[in-house]
Order: C-alpha cells, then sequence, then structure tokens
C-alpha cells in the first residue's frame, strides 16, 4: 500500500505517463496507465499536477474542436503529396520532418487559443500560482483586513496591486501570502466574497511575462473564472470559483 510519500523517480515517471492520458477519459481502462492513476490518487502533490495537467488538456481540446479547416486544405495537401516523390536512395531526414510538424501543432495552438506566439506564459504563471491550492492555498497570514495583509505583504519585499476596486475595500479578506515565479516576486491576498466563496488576487510584475500582451477578459481555465489585468507596471491576476456575475460585482 502506499506510505503517502511518493518516490521522486516513481512520480516522475507517472507525470511522463499522465501527460499523455487523453482529456476525455478514454484512456482510464488502459492498463498502461493503471499504475499511475493509481499512484495520482494516493499522492496529492501528483494529484494536484494531473488535475491541472487535465484542466489545461481540456480548454485546448474545445479550443482546437472550434477550427474548422478550409474544405480544400485535405485536396492540396494530397495534390502536393502525388507530386512530390523522394529518390528511394536519398536520406530521409526525418528529425527535420518532426520538427516541422511540432512547429505546425505549436502555430494551431495559437491560432486555437486566439493569443500571439508565447503568451502561453499566463498559462503557466496561472498553472503555477494554483499549484498549492487543495483546494485553498497555505497563506501566510490568516484572516485580516486588506491593510494589514498588504502591509505584510510590503515587509516581505513583494509587490501589491497599485490600485484596487473600491467594493474590494468592504470585504475581509482570508488572509495572503508572497512567492517567487521565476525570478520575480509575487502576492496572493484572498477575499471572502458574500456566500462564502474567494477571490484570489495574484499580483507580479509585469516583466515576468517578458513584454507579451495581456490577456483581456474574463476566461474559464477548468473550473476557475481568470482574468487579467495591469496597473502601473504590475500585472494581476484574478481568480475565483464564483459565477463571473459575481466577480464583476468587485473586479473591473
Amino acid at each position: 500500500m502506499y506510505s503517502g510519500s511518493a518516490d521522486k523517480f516513481d512520480r516522475d515517471n507517472a507525470k511522463l505517463l499522465l501527460s499523455a492520458y487523453r482529456p476525455n477519459g478514454a484512456d482510464a481502462q488502459d492498463p498502461v496507465f493503471k499504475e499511475a492513476l493509481e499512484l495520482a490518487q494516493c499522492d496529492p502533490e501528483l494529484a494536484r499536477w494531473f488535475r491541472g495537467e487535465r484542466d489545461f488538456d481540456q480548454m485546448i481540446s474545445s479550443k482546437l474542436r472550434l477550427i474548422e479547416p478550409p474544405v480544400v486544405l485535405e485536396a492540396a495537401i494530397l495534390a502536393g503529396l502525388r507530386t512530390t516523390s523522394i529518390p528511394r536512395y536519398r536520406f530521409i531526414y526525418w528529425p527535420a520532418i518532426a520538427a516541422a510538424l511540432v512547429l505546425g501543432l505549436l502555430l494551431l495552438w495559437q491560432m486555437a487559443l486566439n493569443i500571439p506566439p508565447n503568451q502561453d506564459r499566463f498559462i503557466a504563471f496561472h498553472s503555477a500560482a494554483l499549484a498549492d491550492f487543495k483546494p485553498l492555498p497555505r497563506l501566510d497570514l490568516l484572516g485580516t483586513t486588506l491593510q494589514e495583509t498588504q502591509e505584510f505583504i510590503q515587509t516581505k519585499a513583494a509587490p501589491t496591486a497599485p490600485a484596487l476596486p473600491l467594493a474590494l475595500a468592504v470585504l475581509s479578506t482570508a488572509g495572503c501570502k508572497t512567492f517567487v515565479w521565476e525570478g520575480q516576486p509575487g502576492s496572493l491576498t484572498c477575499f471572502n466574497l458574500p456566500g462564502g466563496q474567494l477571490l484570489h488576487l495574484f499580483v507580479i510584475d509585469k516583466n515576468a511575462f517578458k513584454s507579451q500582451p495581456i490577456p483581456t477578459g474574463f476566461r474559464k481555465i477548468g473550473d476557475w473564472t481568470v482574468k487579467f489585468s495591469e496597473s502601473n507596471g504590475m500585472v494581476m491576476m484574478w481568480v475565483s470559483r464564483a459565477p463571473v456575475e459575481k466577480i464583476k460585482q468587485f473586479v473591473w
């Protein structure tokens, strides 16, 4: 029986297998994945990683399903194959072909998400920021006022939001924490929404995203509603499981 602390080698191998697990659950009965799935049920860290992977895969799959290739695409590809001949004695450089296929898939992914190249750093930040939610984050300071949380964050040399909607001033806070993502300090403040749900505010320097354009509007990533905004060189990421209508009462 699993003891509760997975061996790193086992966990890494499980991640390698589960990274190929299809988001529609079609592999649930495949014996190839059996041991990795059992380990994910026992290992909290692996379980969090797997949930994040499935949420991300489902989002990408839903976007890809919206893409309709041009009706002439198949005919153009077949025509190209018929007119292209490769002598049997000529060496085929398969790594180059594989690289071209990977590049094509990356471009298709960017088209599906309707975002500029490299803007996946925002998705990477979202995934890293929520990695320790189980389902709530581990906070450095618990249950205080907004002023106390922001003063605590500043004592840790981490950034706070340059400005906040006035509606947030009346909300109590569940607490806050500081963190570092790819060398950049960041902070998290958790607000108590009416009805018992939480609104999480992550703040980090805009330089963390290497000058990539900031996504606009509200979006769904897995079970989360997410919105990015920017003010005075700081990026704010608002995250909540509350209905978007409720979030809009407190977020610009």
